[in-house]
């Protein structure tokens, strides 16, 4: 039987490595993962400006949270009006949430077996994690069971564009239609918004030979623009087709009836 890759981010870069990419440093600050948190938090506010009765009250789960940092972002967004949740199969990683946000609820456990009853959620949230999992709809199916009629879920992944997984931390990377093929399968319905324009996130990752050491040249001009000139490369841009973007967030409303839809935002 096929193991599950292990995860070793937490353990080469430190089990807080989330939280220092998103310090606004030229050097340490990580534009793309920046950008990828906040598209999530972008989605359950807007879903949250449509809801009946707004924010309050509800419990919102963050499944494979690591350090917490997405949770992070949500608290300082929404304040206490939404109780956080998290689970992540990391102790090193759970620890540190646990300190950065001391009022959320984490747990230590895997994505197949959520620690919580049927129905307990109004709000699911992932963030790259589904393409790390060897068995994907089990996943789904874990977060399916936990959630409330009608709960919203968003689950972030890399678009596939190579044969294979160009991270070797990834078990599968998934192509567009077949994300939200199995969206669907879950929860009935999926809303699949491409972000990340691939030049640059190829770009942002490429190191340059400089003074005898390779220097992610682009990487630093990109930080710049986004921290002093609050330009941000990486959002949503509606003049680049599907083949053109490297990011997708699936947006599922549970047990609602089946539809389809692709959006650059």
């Amino acid at each position: 039987m096929e193991k599950e890759k292990k995860f070793t981010k937490y353990e080469t870069m430190g089990s807080d490595y989330h939280y220092r990419q998103i310090e606004k440093n030229v050097f340490r600050f990580n534009s793309f993962v920046f950008s990828r948190y906040t598209q999530h938090v972008n989605v359950v506010k807007d879903y949250l400006k449509k809801k009946p009765g707004g924010d309050g009250g509800l419990k919102l789960l963050d499944v494979g949270c690591g350090d917490g940092v997405l949770l992070y972002l949500l608290k300082k967004t929404f304040g206490q009006n939404i109780e956080l949740f998290g689970i992540d199969s990391s102790e090193e990683a759970i620890m540190i949430a646990r300190k950065q946000i001391p009022e959320a609820h984490f747990i230590c456990g895997d994505v197949y077996q959520i620690k919580f009853p049927e129905n307990h959620f109004d709000i699911v949230v992932s963030s790259d994690v589904i393409e790390h999992v060897l068995y994907p709809k089990k996943m789904l199916a874990e977060i399916q069971r936990v959630t409330k009629k009608n709960a919203f879920v968003s689950i972030g992944t890399p678009i596939r564009f190579t044969e294979y997984p160009i991270d070797l931390n990834h078990a599968h990377e998934f192509f567009q239609n077949e994300f939200t093929e199995i969206m669907k399968g879950s929860f009935g319905n999926c809303h699949l918004i491409e972000t990340h324009p691939l030049l640059f996130s190829l770009l942002y990752k490429r190191a340059f030979p400089c003074f005898g050491k390779n220097i992610p040249l682009f990487k630093y001009v990109i930080n710049i623009l986004h921290i002093y000139l609050g330009i941000n490369l990486f959002e949503p841009n509606k003049t680049l087709d599907s083949r053109s973007m490297s990011y997708m967030i699936a947006v599922s409303k549970k047990e609602e009836a089946s539809q389809v839809c692709y959006e650059h935002i």
